[in-house]
Formats: C-alpha cells, structure tokens, sequence
C-alpha cells in the first residue's frame, strides 16, 4: 500500500475518498476546517485541521501530527476541498473580497501545497485536483467558481510542463451528490439563472446524479490505473468520458 495526502475530508468526495483508501489499506492524511468524526478512530488516518483560505496555516501543515509526511513523503496527492463563492450570483454583485477568498481556497491553496509537495525530499508520483468543466465552460451566475477552477486547470498544466516526471489529473468529477452541489444548484437564486433551473431537473432524473462513495469508487480506478497511457498530465478531462470509454472498450 502507501500514503495519500487528501483535502476536504470532513464530507463528500473528500471523506469518501478517505474512507476507500483506508479500506485499501493506505494511510491517510486529512485535513478540513471540520472534524471528520467518522473517520477518527482507524488507526491508519492522521488529521490535523487546516483553513486554506489562511495561508499561514497551510504554511505549518507539515509539522506535528504531519511531521512524517515532511520527512518521509506521499504516494498521491489530492487537491479536493473548494466552494462555490455564493454562487450563482450575478458578477456585478461579487464582492472582491468574496471573489478573492474563492481563489484563494480553489485555486492558490492549492499553488502552496503543490509547492510545498514538490520541496520535500521524496515527491509525491501524482497530484489529483478537483476540477470542473466550469473552468473551461462559461455560465451565468458561476463567476468566483469558474474563475478559480480556470485557475486551478492553469496552475496543473504549468506545473505538468514543469515537472514531466510527475502527472497532474485535474479531473472533472460530474453531477455529484455534495453538499457544495446542493449549495449550487439549489440556491434560493437560482431561479434567477435558467441554466440553473435546468439543472434543477436534471437532478431530479434517477441516475444523473452520482453517490460520493460511487465515484470516489470511479476515482480511485481511474488513478490506480495507467495514467500517463491513457491521459496526457496536466490536461483536463471528465471522468464520465473515461468511464465511458472504458465501458466501450469491455463491451
């Protein structure tokens, strides 16, 4: 087995990414701004609590309870907290301050922890962002969102130039049950942005949307498989299109 680094560990993807790499049999280190409770008692999970929205705190991450990780390193790297900067909201009712808070926890959070990673003696052999087509896809009211994860695609193809012994995934994860979604989609302003609206009832169709633990399932095959064979680091892609091309070919 090994070590894997996770952001976001107190819910969704985060906590359920967690929890099937402690079933694999690795060891975890997580950290969130809440306790992941349910999480706490396996002896192979390490914690430590950090706001990455404060980059003093991300600057001492690697000390106390993570000191090993400083001295000794991870396998796999992933970028996964985020928020959705109020969204959906329209642009000229984005505060600076809202719209620099949402760069920094998407986006330059995670410019400090890869450096950090890429300044230890032993380098991790992937990191694994959290994207979205949102980075790419423009639509009203997504403004601190699409911003930061157009950032966050920036920040991983840069550094896959870089760093060509080392693959960058910023990965698309698709129609997730979350309560980041939740927040998005179900916004007590969303009937004021029609894409919203659609979206709406595409959540209500059986099978759109997909469990946390399902694709953390999907994620983790996705990785553990061969990725530079497959995918070009640093570019981004949707797991519903690899997961599609993978049905395709067993069929």
């Amino acid at each position: 087995m090994g070590r894997v680094f996770i952001t976001g560990v107190s819910d969704g993807i985060g906590l359920a990414l967690a929890a099937l790499y402690l079933e694999k049999g690795w060891d975890v280190f997580g950290t969130a701004r809440s306790v992941p409770h349910r999480l706490l008692g396996h002896e192979n999970f390490h914690f430590k609590s950090c706001d990455l929205g404060n980059p003093l705190e991300i600057a001492n991450l690697l000390s106390d309870e993570f000191a090993v990780v400083a001295r000794d390193g991870v396998n796999l790297v992933y970028l996964n907290a985020g928020i959705s900067g109020g969204a959906p909201r329209h642009g000229i009712d984005v505060k600076l301050a809202d719209l620099s808070h949402t760069l920094m926890v998407n986006a330059l959070a995670n410019k400090l922890l890869v450096d950090m990673f890429l300044s230890l003696p032993v380098r991790p052999d992937a990191f694994i962002a959290s994207a979205s087509i949102a980075g790419q896809r423009f639509r009203a009211g997504m403004l601190p969102y699409s911003m930061s994860k157009a950032a966050l695609l920036a920040l991983l193809g840069t550094y896959a130039q870089e760093y060509p012994d080392i693959f960058f995934l910023p990965l698309g994860l698709c129609n997730v049950d979350t309560n980041l979604a939740h927040s998005i989609v179900f916004s007590d302003r969303a009937d004021a942005f029609p894409a919203h609206v659609a979206l709406q009832q595409r959540f209500s169709v059986p099978g759109y949307v997909v469990k946390p633990d399902d694709r953390a399932r999907d994620i983790f095959s996705v990785v553990h498989s061969d990725l530079s064979a497959r995918l070009t680091s640093g570019e981004f892609v949707e797991i519903r299109h690899l997961l599609a091309s993978t049905e395709a070919k067993e069929a």
